[in-house]
């Protein structure tokens, strides 16, 4: 108990000293390539709306255990990483779009929506 309590409080630490939403969706980016999955989930509305467009199918996760479900699902058995090519972000800066780049050559766009510091939505197009 006393562990989990000391890395809540390192969790709230590093998300309090993170100053804008840009410097969020990179520490969140950060935490996806390491898998580290519990830093992830404390960047996400508990009812986050992920909606993922690849090919010719769309998928809707809503909540945070389905998208975390997902992901987890997605990265497994894999080590695949990517690096972030270009951020933009809205003149209220709780927009942003993201193109992300794998390991592989693979491009996405994905459009992120901040509410209270927190991801409440993701529009991620697969580009190939």
């Amino acid at each position: 108990m006393k562990k989990r309590l000391e890395r809540a409080l390192e969790l709230r630490i590093e998300w309090v000293m993170l100053v804008d939403t840009q410097s969020i969706l990179r520490a969140f980016f950060d935490a996806e390539n390491k898998r580290d999955w519990e830093k992830y989930r404390s960047f996400l509305s508990p009812d986050i709306v992920w909606v993922l467009h690849s090919k010719q199918t769309m998928v809707v996760y809503e909540k945070v255990e389905a998208y975390l479900s997902a992901i987890m699902e997605a990265y497994k058995n894999s080590d695949n990483t990517f690096v972030c090519e270009a951020v933009y972000k809205s003149s209220d800066g709780h927009k942003l779009v993201a193109i992300l780049k794998n390991n592989l050559g693979e491009r996405s766009c994905d459009i992120f929506y901040f509410r209270d510091d927190l991801i409440v939505e993701e529009h991620e197009f697969i580009l190939g």
